[in-house]
């Protein structure tokens, strides 16, 4: 077995690639480490770093970049954070059984390469921080490549339990599913191997006996010729409160050795009822430690579930998300967990023990703990989804049963928005807010005393709003797209970016509230705001070019019109609406780059001839806000000196300048 650090490991095998999927099976899910740890390796050209605001704006610039994405996990698993880019997150409910709530409990990380070669971590880790990066997890790698290294049984065992997966709650494949299905379907077959996936969907009891007394019973049938094993090991993290499943493993191996990991909380501290710990060991049960936990520095948890069986020709392995507990073995179809793990057939020369005696005398016991801290009040979730266009500013809820799910989104500090039919809510700039800092919905059902949590699907993801205090000053902004008309890449943004994080930034890598604030210019010339939108303006609508760039154009030209970012339009526009407010803008000057930015790019925009797929839906409704800013201004301008004929004269003359 091979020691390694699974995020340097993923690194190390993308290898710089590109990235044409990733398809993720996790029980617990926590978006801001997927956001700030896991997806930046997707794109190893972009600085991202341990400080989220800056990820934050790398992330609203470049996140047209990210491969199709698809996260699996479980719906009372997963952080209560909400996601904040463009990528697809699935909860899986597995209703109960008998009063009894299953879980979905994979985990699995598989990523298509550019070239074909097909990346898959199957184990114990979830996708979060403890996971992948101070737990002890067993994982199992394999990259497979077709005509290279294809093994046609294994990999239709991936394939099959994939394209079960969404089923699960009557989802569609997402992007990320088709791709990675499209890899699968190839054929070019390689030697068969020793190994198997084991899909707990497949779990079923024989003879009255459970599965995992049946899986025990054919292991030593057929694998071990009926045979006692010499020798048993089992790491688990946790077990069940009940002494039957040791029961079942003594009697059905008759194996005389079986030695058990200590489920440690912390140093000499036990997650376990010392009845059970003592039942177990009174039954023949050896009770160790797992080697090498103790030469790392401070407590490591083990969440890794490994079992080996060693016979007189043969060691079984198995590797991945099965607790020893019956919930983990029952399989799907009686009630268990959804599961999977690989198993391993390797001759006997092979084994290596992975447990050590340790000294039982002065261990403590904190009693059980529930499988993977599950509580126990959770209920069936509503089969609701909703969509938050960014655009329009709507809150679409999907409500598939009206009739018996009714009930209200819980809003902090605002009123409530009922769930109880399908329809479309216009967000107020309050709401907007809100969910721009925490995308995720809080339904309260009526008549439980419970709350259930909702990922929302984003839409137009580039116009959700930046923190408002978030900005570049106008020096720092203008700067940037003047430097636009010269970058030939992405390096000139990136320092611009780089300097204001170092701006705002002190020496203990605090954020400074006085630095985050200031919009004041040290260019304070009206040219130097018209020289900016006009190199912007440029970079953007010059004309020619070759066929294939133009999918890059319009990516790049939709972020700056549509995106809300420090260095978008929508940014900008909020950095002279502050600037104005601050009396540091004049409502004149204000009032005519109002009608540059909507003359000169949404209009252009709209009659652009380098493409015909246009989001004219996102133009109209930014043209439609500007011109109520503009006619708010022009009513306070009139009330000044200046007429309204005056106004119109100047907008005439823009309309000119702009055709």
């Amino acid at each position: 077995m091979n020691k390694f650090i699974l995020g340097e490991k993923l690194k190390e095998e993308i290898n710089g690639r590109r990235i044409q999927a990733a398809l993720f099976h996790s029980f617990n899910f926590d978006p801001d480490f997927f956001e700030n740890y896991l997806l930046p390796l997707f794109l190893p050209d972009i600085p991202f770093g341990d400080n989220k605001i800056q990820n934050t704006i790398l992330w609203k610039k470049y996140q047209n970049e990210l491969p199709p994405v698809t996260v699996y996990c479980d719906f009372h698993a997963k952080a209560q954070k909400g996601i904040h880019l463009d990528y697809t997150v699935r909860t899986v409910d597995i209703k109960k059984v008998n009063g009894v709530k299953p879980c979905f409990h994979p985990k699995h990380t598989a990523i298509l390469l550019d070239d074909d070669t097909f990346l898959l971590f199957i184990g114990s880790n979830n996708l979060t921080e403890a996971g992948w990066c101070s737990n002890l997890e067993g994982v199992n790698f394999f990259k497979l490549k077709s005509g290279e290294y294809f093994p046609k049984e294994f990999k239709n065992q991936i394939r099959n339990f994939n394209q079960e997966i969404p089923s699960q709650n009557n989802n569609e494949h997402s992007p990320a599913d088709d791709l990675i299905d499209e890899f699968f379907a190839k054929r070019g077959y390689t030697d068969e191997v020793d190994f198997k996936l084991l899909n707990s969907k497949d779990f079923r009891e024989e003879n009255n006996m459970s599965y995992f007394g049946s899986f025990l019973s054919n292991l030593c049938l057929e694998g071990n010729d009926g045979i006692p094993f010499k020798k048993i090991e089992i790491v688990s993290p946790y077990y069940s409160s009940g002494i039957s499943m040791f029961e079942t493993l003594i009697q059905t191996t008759n194996c005389s050795d079986i030695s058990c990991s200590i489920p440690f909380e912390n140093s000499d501290f036990v997650a376990l009822e010392q009845t059970l710990f003592d039942n177990a060991n009174e039954l023949g049960i050896n009770w160790k430690a797992i080697k090498g936990m103790n030469e790392t520095k401070g407590h490591r948890f083990n969440h890794s579930k490994i079992y080996q069986f060693l016979g007189e020709k043969k060691v079984f392995i198995l590797v991945g998300s099965i607790n020893f507990t019956n919930m983990a073995w029952k399989g799907i179809r009686q009630g268990g967990n959804y599961e999977s793990a690989i198993l391993y057939t390797l001759p006997a020369e092979e084994f290596e023990s992975i447990l050590i005696d340790y000294p039982t005398d002065n261990l403590s016991f904190s009693g059980a703990k529930p499988e993977e801290n599950l509580i126990d009040g959770r209920e069936d979730a509503f089969d609701l989804s909703f969509v938050i266009d960014w655009g329009s500013k709507e809150l679409e809820i999907i409500n598939n049963f009206p009739d018996r799910q009714k009930g209200d989104i819980i809003i902090e500090n605002l009123p409530n928005i009922r769930i109880n039919e399908s329809r479309k809510v216009h967000l107020k700039e309050e709401q907007l807010s809100y969910f721009s800092n925490t995308p995720l919905i809080k339904v309260k059902p009526n008549g439980k005393n419970t709350f259930f949590y909702y990922y929302p699907i984003h839409k137009n993801i580039n116009a959700k709003p930046l923190p408002s205090n978030i900005n570049l000053n106008d020096t720092e902004l203008l700067q940037l797209w003047l430097d636009l008309e010269s970058a030939i890449d992405k390096e000139s943004t990136l320092r611009i970016i780089d300097r204001f994080i170092d701006r705002i930034m002190d020496e203990s890598g605090d954020i400074n509230a006085g630095e985050l604030d200031k919009t004041s210019s040290t260019l304070n010339l009206m040219a130097t705001h018209l020289s900016g939108l006009i190199h912007l303006n440029k970079k953007l609508f010059v004309k020619g070019g070759l066929l294939r760039e133009q999918p890059t154009k319009k990516k790049m030209i939709e972020y700056y019109l549509f995106g809300d970012n420090v260095d978008t339009l929508i940014g900008y526009r909020k950095l002279i609406s502050k600037m104005r407010k601050e009396e540091r803008l004049n409502n004149g000057f204000y009032w005519l780059l109002l009608n540059i930015i909507d003359k000169t790019f949404y209009q252009k925009y709209s009659t652009f001839e380098l493409f015909e797929d246009k989001n004219q839906e996102l133009t109209t409704l930014m043209h439609q806000e500007l011109r109520r800013q503009i006619k708010t201004i022009a009513k306070e301008i009139e009330n000044d000196r200046t007429s309204a004929s005056h106004l119109k004269w100047a907008e005439q003359m823009l309309l000119e300048d702009a055709e």
